[in-house]
């Protein structure tokens, strides 16, 4: 698994780049889609992910990020790093501006 966090200020383009990676997957016939963060809790973010990730996807865009939702999903990285299912995975964080 590789995970990407993207930051920058407040109207630096952090959710236009994630909508670039998006674009670009999609091109590729990757299946992607966008999770915004802000809609769930620290475990509730952990499980849409690894619902999205055993139904095949194997990039993961989050905007919206809070810090201590990236720290989850870093711990979250350690603790499935031996698993097959994880290993062609990209993750993309785009951290909020608090």
């Amino acid at each position: 698994m590789q995970i990407q966090v993207i930051t920058g200020e407040m109207a630096t383009g952090k959710t236009r780049r994630l909508r670039a990676i998006e674009a670009a997957h999609l091109g590729q016939g990757e299946e992607v889609s966008l999770i915004h963060a802000d809609a769930y809790a620290v475990s509730g973010l952990l499980r849409i992910m690894e619902v999205r990730v055993h139904t095949g996807q194997r990039t993961l865009l989050v905007d919206d990020c809070t810090r201590q939702q990236i720290d989850a999903v870093l711990e979250w990285q350690s603790a499935v790093e031996e698993d097959e299912l994880f290993k062609e995975l990209d993750v993309y964080l785009v951290r909020k501006v608090s």
